[in-house]
This record gives structure tokens, C-alpha cells and sequence, in this order.
């Protein structure tokens, strides 16, 4: 299964994402802010990143676009989790590196569907 790095502002939001991967054999790694994801990616390496877009200090697509720049990071496969839309938001994570987007709340089984779409 994946080593995935879960970062969202939101403690809620990580306990339901940790929940539901764990329960599917994917070993979780949460932050709950960007830098936090970066010290983590500093000595370990993940196959996904599930990023939430708008969180203080750093955006998603920020830390999207650090991550794959960074040594550990740059083979990662990122998705976006967010309550943002838009397509001109959408295009913006895209141009990051982003490979998926998944809009808050989501459904459990969606989430499920695009992780295994991804490994």
C-alpha cells in the first residue's frame, strides 16, 4: 500500500483522512501546516500528498510546489483537498504539479477510488 502525507489545517479533517486510508492499509503521515510537511519530507519520503489548499503561512499549492523541488518530495503524486471549485483554482494546482482534486466534504469512497487510481 502508500506512505501518504496528509496536510490540512483542520484536526477534524486529518482524523477522518487518517481513519480512512489506515482502513484501507496505507501507512498516514499527518501536518497540520506547510512547514510542518516540509520538515517531515526532510527525512522521510511518501508516494501521495493529500493537500489542503487554503491553510495560514503556506497554501497547498505552495507546498505543492515545494515538495516536488525538494529531494524526498519530487516523486510524489499530490491531491488537492480543498473547498475551492473553481476551475481557475483547479487550473492553478495543475500548474503546481498537481495530479488530483477532491472538494471538502468529500465521500469516503471517493477519496478510496482516486488513492488506488494514483498507487
Amino acid at each position: 500500500m502508500a506512505k501518504i502525507l496528509t496536510v490540512d489545517d483542520a484536526p477534524a479533517v486529518l482524523k477522518i483522512l487518517n481513519l480512512v486510508l489506515t482502513t484501507e492499509g496505507h501507512e498516514v503521515t499527518s501536518a497540520t501546516n506547510g512547514m510542518e510537511a516540509l520538515q517531515k519530507l526532510e527525512t522521510s519520503s511518501f508516494d501521495i500528498g493529500i493537500f489542503d489548499v487554503n491553510m495560514p503561512g503556506m497554501t497547498g499549492i505552495e507546498l505543492t510546489e515545494k515538495t516536488l523541488k525538494s529531494e524526498n518530495g519530487k516523486a510524489m503524486k499530490i491531491v488537492m483537498l480543498t473547498t475551492e471549485s473553481s476551475d481557475e483554482m483547479k487550473n492553478k494546482g495543475k500548474a503546481a504539479g498537481a495530479v488530483g482534486w477532491l472538494v471538502k466534504p468529500f465521500a469516503n469512497e471517493s477519496l478510496i477510488k482516486l488513492i488506488s487510481q494514483l498507487i
